[in-house]
């Protein structure tokens, strides 16, 4: 990987292409969100492959993150929660999602790099895409 800085903003030169990053949301990817799509990326990955394993079919999988910053200690990222929801045809598997998050954090490399430093919450749901009796398609 290679960066340069200029004008407020750094470029990084990636392999799939530029990643411009700044501060200033108008001038490329603010490095939370950067940091909190690193953890998403890996944390879905994972999920993805453990959903295959255990021959869970899917439709979708939707996650949203929530971050608690601390001001005080230079505005640090001090709780993560992932609210992932996962479209699937049967949601009999409800019972399973406990131990499937916890698979996730085990197993998701960018997640132990800060899971000493940051409390991570990965809450997993699994809603049906079957349409409801009534529902219009």
């Amino acid at each position: 990987m290679k960066f340069i800085y200029i004008n407020e903003k750094l470029t990084g030169q990636m392999e799939y292409g530029l990643l411009p990053i700044s501060p200033n949301a108008e001038l490329g990817y603010r490095p939370l969100e950067l940091f909190v799509s690193s953890l998403t990326g890996c944390s879905t990955s994972v999920l993805a492959n453990i959903l295959a394993k255990k021959r869970i079919d899917y439709k979708s999988i939707d996650v949203k993150v929530s971050a608690v910053r601390n001001p005080e200690k230079a505005n640090r990222i001090e709780q993560l929660t992932f609210h992932v929801d996962v479209q699937t045809e049967t949601v009999d598997k409800a019972k399973q999602a406990e131990k499937i998050a916890s698979l996730v954090l085990k197993n998701c490399g960018m997640i132990q790099s800060v899971i000493e430093s940051i409390d991570i919450r990965y809450e997993i749901e699994f809603l049906s895409d079957q349409p409801k009796k009534g529902d219009v398609a």
